[in-house]
């Protein structure tokens, strides 16, 4: 594992060697100062060391209150200086060469600006990567290949985020993320979870962050990491809004449209947004299963096609109030209605030798399924004092409704005469399932001597009521089955509180550490059995940062945190979930949480390339297992065992040329499993790399492409092995010289090859699933803002942005 690092180290520092190899020479430094017209300075400007040959952005900074700013160690070259500040129009030094002496800039004047500018538009830029306070940044807010998308497309392509065959979401190749809106907990399963990011659409997403560490303020929920979905906000005065058309086409048509309108006038901001999909598509799945039995083997090759009808609405309304200038009031409403209609025709050949069929098996199946959302958020932010003390409280009520129906035919036919073996078997099944949750949260934040406190309590109550029918055809009458029938009611309270306390250590270090206690009381009720599994427990999740500034090009960290996982309400309601006749889910009530210790060393070179190492140890690990015997396979999660993740990811940006910029995010990843799976001990690892390349070509003012890259390299998984996948996305945008309407073009796995296929070959357990989920489609997309799109200029408020409630 060691060695295999190393050699990708290596590959990676030759492929920048090229962007900086005259910083071997760095041995000059730059300074200058930045005054207004009345040559007074101007503090916190953004400064600018640009190259004169291409004007790449090689350096940058920020002057003191004095005005003054310094660049150091910076590459010999012919350079000059930019600089802008909010109130001010931009302005440059004249050129100058950097060899091996200080440079001092003559004084930078900064005019003042008009009392408003036009709103600045990016059109058509790629999804740009970048590191913000030790988060990687998937900026997605004009990209081309995420217009006309939904949210579930777009957060796939963020840095070291994958999807399995069932659209769960993984972080650097692992279960167990904690996916967050606006920075708020979800509480969905994988597949409502996915569900709702199917149904909102990605012009609402201004960004997407990915962090393995966390603080003791985040929700200790998600052992390997958060991914947090950042929606749009408008703070343009006066009206103004968008309107999004796009088209469609994979094996069928689909299409969305949305339409955003803002309103702020002084104090008072009125927001809403809605957005309409309609999609239809094809998802292919082949499974091939051998069954060994006592006297011989069963061979089974499944073939299925669903189809799936589908549409969406969504939307958002609110009002923000700032009732005083030290207070700030917000209130909103949110919520989402998913309608989807599937019929998936399946048809299994059995028999003794995977040529020699016997039995055929159709089964037909018919899907009628709705999800639907309301959220109320109520927000109120108060600035204690000016030295930055604040309180914030949130206040959220979320409302689920999801809603099952199926019909299964079941038909066992002579392979060659299509005559039936056994009669015609029909069944049905309902399965409503309502999710109520409650979420209070209190923040508070204080300046505390050199360094700055942080503390919060928060409550969740969280009521998930799962009713399960399920009927059999006898004759003519529908009977109720009653070893398939279920009633599960799962409640969820947690009381937590932290505390947080972050300061400077001399120049160059920085620490901050802080614990959150979290008091867990469960009620799983099976109300079918009259049986109940309760819990409560008390958790301390300690967490710590210890910051290494070796100066403005070398910026090191440490990271340690404790985190958690607990297992999803559908994981642990005992019930059997059939997928067919012949597979099923069984859930497990006595699945405990896992606890997670990770550490991770983070080191960001010269403000652009960042470098991450990691490891995640996990005790009593939550593991997808298997049983089968004669006729059926199912899947269960249990905690059985240890398991440790090791990664290095790396995001490196480079530019070619004038026109070319592109952002490069590899992961490079060991996972080891320690434990009983199956009857079975395993004791193995497995090494892989996944990556995503993006890249924006500039072909002129009003043309731009796109391109993105991902995939990884086959690895092992417990018992199946994950095969290598590649997906390539192209796409174009036109600006129209109104400055107001776009064009955008996309084409998505252009190859088909972005796949989901997997093996397992263990003892008994061998079998083959391919999978595609009708990814290959072409898409035009039609934007268009209108009413005040100029911007006046004043000073930014340092609050956050609140928005919906989502789900897990």
């Amino acid at each position: 594992m060691g060695r295999i690092i190393a050699i990708l180290i290596l590959y990676v520092a030759s492929l920048l060697n090229h962007s900086y190899a005259a910083a071997r020479a760095q041995d000059a430094d730059i300074k200058g100062k930045v005054v207004n017209p009345e040559n007074q300075p101007v503090a916190s400007a953004s400064v600018y060391l640009m190259s004169s040959t291409g004007n790449v952005l090689i350096k940058s900074a920020v002057t003191d209150e004095n005005g003054a700013y310094t660049i150091l160690k910076a590459p010999k070259g012919n350079y000059y200086i930019e600089v802008t500040s909010v109130g001010y129009g931009k302005a440059r030094s004249a050129a100058f060469d950097l060899d091996d002496k200080l440079v001092t800039v003559e004084d930078i004047k900064l005019l003042p600006a008009s009392q408003t500018i036009e709103t600045v538009t990016v059109q058509g830029q790629m999804p740009t990567v970048k590191n913000v306070n030790g988060k990687l940044v998937l900026n997605v807010e004009n990209s081309t290949l995420a217009a006309g998308n939904n949210a579930l497309e777009v957060v796939k392509r963020a840095p070291g985020v994958s999807v399995d065959k069932d659209d769960n979401l993984q972080l650097m190749g692992q279960q167990g993320v904690n996916v967050t809106i606006d920075g708020r907990l979800t509480y969905m399963s994988g597949e409502q979870l996915a569900t709702f990011l199917k149904s909102t659409d990605a012009a609402q997403i201004k960004s997407v962050e990915v962090t393995t560490t966390r603080q003791a303020k985040d929700d200790a929920e998600g052992a390997i990491g958060t991914i947090n979905i950042v929606l749009k906000k408008n703070n343009t005065e006066g009206f103004n809004g968008s309107f999004v058309a796009s088209a469609g086409h994979g094996k069928y048509f689909r299409g969305n449209s949305s339409l955003a309108l803002n309103y702020k006038k002084k104090n008072t901001t009125l927001f809403g947004s809605y957005a309409y999909t309609n999609n239809k598509e094809i998802n292919e799945l082949d499974i091939i299963r051998d069954i060994a039995g006592k006297e011989r083997t069963t061979y089974f090759n499944q073939e299925a096609d669903m189809i799936e009808k589908n549409q969406s609405h969504t939307f958002r309304v609110g009002v923000e109030q700032k009732t005083s200038n030290s207070n700030t009031l917000m209130f909103q409403v949110s919520g989402n209605n998913y309608l989807e209609d599937a019929n998936n025709n399946s048809i299994t050949n059995i028999g003794f030798t995977p040529t020699t069929i016997d039995t055929v098996l159709r089964s037909p199946s018919i899907v009628d399924m709705s999800f639907g959302r309301i959220s109320f958020n109520l927000n109120n932010e108060y600035k204690i004092d000016t030295l930055g003390s604040k309180l914030t409280l949130d206040l959220d009520y979320s409302l689920f409704k999801n809603r099952s129906d199926m019909d299964y035919v079941y038909r066992t036919e002579h392979p060659n005469t299509g005559a039936l073996f056994y009669p015609e078997e029909r069944e049905h099944s309902n399965m409503p399932t309502d999710i109520d949750i409650y979420v209070g949260k209190l923040d508070y934040i204080k300046p505390l001597k050199k360094g700055s406190l942080e503390a919060g309590l928060k409550y969740s109550n969280v009521k998930s009521d799962n009713n399960m029918m399920f009927e059999r055809l006898v004759g003519s009458t529908w009977e109720n089955v009653e070893d398939r029938t279920n009633h599960f009611i799962y409640t969820e309270q947690i009381s937590a509180g932290y505390v947080d306390y972050s300061r400077p250590l001399g120049k160059k270090w920085s620490a901050k550490v802080g614990v959150r206690a979290e008091y867990t009381i469960s009620d799983g009720n099976l109300v079918t059995n009259n049986s109940t599994v309760k819990r409560d427990y008390l958790d301390f999740f300690p967490s710590a940062n210890i910051g290494y500034n070796i100066n403005e090009n070398h910026i090191l960290s440490l990271s340690y945190a404790k985190k958690v996982s607990r297992p999803n309400y559908r994981s642990l309601n005992p019930f059997r979930y059939y997928i067919d006749k012949l597979t099923y889910q069984l859930g497990n009530p006595y699945v405990n949480p896992q606890y997670t210790h990770g550490f991770s060393l983070n080191y960001t070179l010269m403000k652009m390339f960042n470098f991450t190492l990691g490891t995640d140890i996990t005790n009593d690990a939550i593991v997808e297992s298997m049983g089968q015997d004669s006729i059926r396979t199912w899947v269960t999660k249990e905690n059985l065992g240890k398991s440790v993740t090791s990664y290095l990811n790396m995001n490196i940006p480079y530019r070619v040329g004038k026109f070319w910029t592109m952002n490069n995010n590899i992961t490079a990843l060991y996972m080891h499993f320690k434990g009983p799976i199956a009857g079975y001990e395993i004791d193995k690892g497995s090494f892989f790399i996944q990556g995503n390349s993006y890249h924006n070509f500039r072909l002129g003012q009003q043309w731009s492409a796109e391109a993105t890259i991902n995939g990884n390299t086959p690895f092992v998984y417990n018992l199946f092995k994950i095969h290598a996948r590649i997906g390539v996305d192209i796409g174009a945008n036109y600006n129209f010289k109104d400055q107001k309407s776009s064009l955008k073009l996309a084409v998505t796995d252009v190859f088909r090859s972005n796949r989901n296929n997997l093996t397992t070959n263990f003892n008994e357990f061998q079998s083959k699933i391919r999978q595609y989920n009708d990814r290959q489609t072409v898409r035009l997309t039609y934007t268009y803002k209108f009413g005040n799109l100029k911007q006046q200029i004043r000073k930014s408020d340092s609050r956050n942005e609140e928005k919906d409630r989502v789900s897990q």
